[in-house]
């Protein structure tokens, strides 16, 4: 039975009120569901909502499976639960007006938020859409956070998307994903961005190590799992990838790495649960156990990588990914 429900959540259109609060309970942190303030938000959540999806022209074109997860949340990562959506939903409504495809909105989505806020580091924990609205600054989550909240608002759906560590160059970066009727695109904030797909840091990902979506729910297959809260490793929608396999299952967690800042930046990690990875082409520092071992290991496009554990030092020094090859 919960199968044939779920079946007809997801092509039939016959989502309703109850039906998203019910998903949203099961779905949420316990703490967005905590008091009354907490209820009142998410009751307005889904209210707006399905608002969107029955008065905007792309509305009818997202089945309710993408609309649950992708349309519906009331917060996107760690930003604090807020009235998010009127404010958005107000002030996007207008920028999207007469736009004749899902596209040309996602576009003038971005060159809108692009006009309001700035790249500027903040605090470690992400502040609220509404902070950075009022601020006109925040870091590249936060702003992921605001460009997605403004999708949202206007019925588009849409995923956070990040990398852990670049392989090139210094730091990370997260951005979002937009569903739309051809699949899943990538995008950024920019007054600049003519076209999805193709955007400031595309040829940087194409040397990325890994790239993972979040998805507010348990999907089959995923990476890893946080709580109610899926990885889906995307990576080869960026990069050229190969696997990295332990043929038997490993005895202790072993711990992939690149170069970062200087240092060795855990990416993600094989045990005996997950033995195989995908990953972008490169050269990657795998360690394990106590005291610690580890080898270098090169990651070819297209092929597969066997991965023995074979006890050796940390070397003293490692050059890997260099910018232009090395």
């Amino acid at each position: 039975m919960h199968v044939l429900i779920m079946l007809l959540l997801s092509v039939g259109g016959v989502l309703d009120y109850d039906d998203c609060l019910a998903h949203l309970q099961a779905h949420s942190p316990a703490s967005d569901l905590a008091g009354e303030e907490h209820a009142s938000i998410i009751g307005e959540n889904v209210r707006l909502a399905l608002w969107t999806r029955d008065s905007m022209p792309w509305g009818p074109s997202v089945p309710d499976s993408v609309f649950l997860r992708y349309v519906l949340p009331a917060r996107v990562s760690q930003e604090p639960l807020v009235r998010w959506r009127p404010r958005f939903r107000e002030a996007v409504l207008p920028v999207v007006r007469g736009a004749e495809s899902m596209e040309e909105a996602i576009l003038l989505v971005s060159a809108w938020a692009d006009s309001v806020i700035d790249y500027r580091p903040t605090q470690f924990r992400d502040q609220s859409p509404l902070v950075t609205w009022s601020s006109g600054i925040g870091r590249c989550e936060e702003m992921t956070v605001f460009f997605m909240d403004a999708l949202r608002s206007v019925g588009i759906p849409c995923r956070q998307v990040y990398t852990p560590w670049w392989t090139t160059v210094d730091s990370n970066h997260a951005w979002p994903e937009v569903w739309t009727p051809g699949g899943w695109r990538y995008t950024d904030i920019s007054a600049e961005q003519e076209t999805l797909n193709s955007t400031w840091f595309t040829e940087r990902a194409r040397g990325a190590a890994l790239v993972v979506a979040i998805v507010p729910d348990s999907v089959p297959g995923a990476m890893s799992f946080r709580g109610d809260v899926s990885v889906l490793n995307v990576t080869s929608s960026y990069a050229e990838t190969g696997l990295l396999r332990c043929p038997e299952p490993p005895e202790e967690e072993i711990t992939v790495s690149v170069v970062n800042y200087g240092s060795y930046r855990p990416i993600t990690s094989l045990d005996s649960a997950r033995t195989q990875v995908e990953l972008g082409g490169g050269v990657y520092l795998l360690s394990w156990g106590w005291p610690v071992s580890s080898a270098r290991v090169t990651v070819a496009a297209g092929d597969t990588t066997l991965f023995r554990p074979v006890a050796g030092v940390l070397p003293e020094r490692c050059v890997m990914n260099v910018e232009g090859g090395g």
